[in-house]
């Protein structure tokens, strides 16, 4: 553990601070206490991590080691690992991001080679995913990915200025141009059917319209609350934006509403340095990647009553 300074020390005081319960008119709040953090595996310590997956279902965790250029698989219960395994095809380079589906297949983002590989639940590769039957399909670039509840695909393809619609398999379904006035879109969450978009050149998010055909703004504020947002995911109810350069997570509800920020800038337990990707398990528990400071960093969701 680094010994605190004066600076550091700010910094514990105000992540203690935003940890608190932040009370939402007729909204649930929560307290994100940190559990436990993972910096090491059983063939070396983590390095860079910037992507990770959870399933309730399973119960597993699934870290992108990107440095390593590996995927490491926790079991995860009772808020402890009970064992792990390294996860190392030959196919995979770059590892940036990483998705599971409900039968407990494993997906990567491939950051070199912006291509999405399809793991089985062991780690066995099973080929990429190449929206076969789309136009313009072997133009396609990856920025991110997400699955759908019905283990549909939804691609953030940067070059085509579009989404991606996939069925299980790799089979091209539909596609949504991406806003003309957007600036950067660099991350989509789904949520009940909707696509929702995450522009961090210009501090907001778009939703899908009523008819899908297209995508609408939807919360147009965020630099009010944070520095660089980067990455969004949709869990019970709430939206999460990982705030990069800000090291922390915010909460938004459906409604546009901002239900609070969670952690803080720094290298202590509880607070993040460049973190990348983060998933919620229903169990309760945040998991995310704490990429400069080689670490993955899990919170008890603890919620109080508003």
């Amino acid at each position: 553990m680094k010994k605190l300074n004066g600076n550091t020390l700010r910094l514990v005081v105000i992540a203690f601070m935003l940890a608190l319960p932040i009370r939402v008119l007729g909204a649930v709040s929560s307290q994100w206490i940190p559990e436990m953090s993972i910096y090491s595996t059983h063939k070396g310590g983590l390095n860079k991590p910037e992507g990770v997956a959870c399933s309730s279902v399973y119960e597993d965790i699934v870290v992108a080691d990107t440095g390593n250029g590996r995927l490491m698989k926790y079991s995860f219960k009772n808020g402890s690992v009970v064992s792990q395994k390294e996860l190392h095809p030959r196919q995979m380079v770059y590892p940036i991001e990483v998705q599971m589906n409900s039968k407990g297949e494993i997906f990567s983002l491939d950051g070199k080679l912006r291509r999405i590989e399809r793991l089985s639940a062991d780690g066995k590769f099973e080929g990429f995913v190449n929206a076969t039957g789309a136009p313009d399909a072997a133009s396609i670039m990856p920025k991110s990915f997400k699955i759908g509840s019905n283990d549909d695909i939804y691609i953030l393809d940067i070059f085509g200025s579009r989404v991606i619609e996939t069925d299980p398999g790799g089979k091209y379904l539909r596609q949504t141009p991406l806003p003309e006035d957007a600036g950067f879109i660099t991350d989509l969450a789904l949520e009940n059917g909707k696509i929702i978009l995450l522009d961090s050149a210009k501090g907001a998010m778009y939703i899908s319209s009523a008819d899908g055909s297209s995508f609408v703004p939807f919360i147009v504020n965020l630099r009010k609350y944070m520095d660089f947002p980067a990455y969004i995911a949709y869990e019970n109810g709430l939206i999460y934006v990982i705030d990069k350069n800000g090291g922390s997570v915010n909460l938004f509800g459906m409604d546009g509403s901002f239900h609070g920020r969670r952690a803080g800038l720094g290298w202590d337990e509880g607070l993040l340095y460049f973190p990348g990707q983060l998933c919620v398990e229903n169990d309760g528990y945040a998991v995310v990647t704490d990429r400069e400071n080689n670490r993955v960093q899990i919170f008890k969701i603890v919620n109080t009553a508003s």
